[in-house]
C-alpha cells in the first residue's frame, strides 16, 4: 500500500473504533510503520472519529518529527514496541470505558496486570458491577 492509502485507512479504523464507542475524546492512539521505515501516528489531542489523513504526523524510529501535526506524547511508547518487536507493524492503544473504570477501584494495587483475555471479555460484558459500571457505559454498535 502506498503512504495515501494507510494514511486513509488509519482515518477508516479510527473513526471505525470511535462509531462502536472503543474510543472517546481524544482517548487513544494508532500507529503504524511505513513502507519507509517511519512511524505514521495520530497527532497529539486527536480524536479518532475526526482523523484527517493530512494531518496524521510521521516520525521516525529514532524520535524525529518529520511531518503532519505534532505527534502524541505516547508515540514514544509506540516506538520502543516497534523497535523491540520488528514483527509489529501496527499498534491500537484504546482506553476502554471498562478498563479505566477498573483501573479506579482500590486495593488493586500497582502491580496488578489485567490480562490480554481478561481485558477482551470485560469490553463483551455491559458491566463488571451493577454498582461500578452500568450499561450506559457499553460499547454502541
Amino acid at each position: 500500500m502506498t503512504e495515501q492509502q494507510l494514511r486513509e485507512e488509519m482515518v477508516q479504523i479510527g473513526a471505525s473504533l470511535f462509531s462502536r464507542g472503543y474510543a472517546t475524546g481524544s482517548a487513544g492512539n494508532l500507529s503504524l510503520l511505513l513502507p519507509d521505515g517511519n512511524l505514521l501516528a495520530t497527532p497529539t489531542g486527536a480524536c479518532l472519529g475526526e482523523l484527517q489523513a493530512q494531518r496524521l504526523s510521521v516520525v521516525t524510529l529514532q524520535g524525529e518529527w518529520i511531518s503532519g501535526d505534532k505527534p502524541s506524547k505516547e508515540v514514544t511508547f509506540h516506538r520502543a514496541v516497534y523497535l523491540h518487536n520488528p514483527a509489529c507493524k501496527a499498534i491500537v492503544h484504546l482506553h476502554s470505558h471498562y478498563l479505566t473504570a477498573l483501573s479506579c477501584l482500590q486495593g488493586l494495587g500497582h502491580c496488578c496486570k489485567v490480562s490480554d483475555q481478561a481485558a477482551f471479555c470485560l469490553i463483551q460484558r455491559p458491566y463488571i458491577s451493577k454498582t461500578l459500571i452500568t450499561r450506559r457505559f457499553s460499547p454502541r454498535g
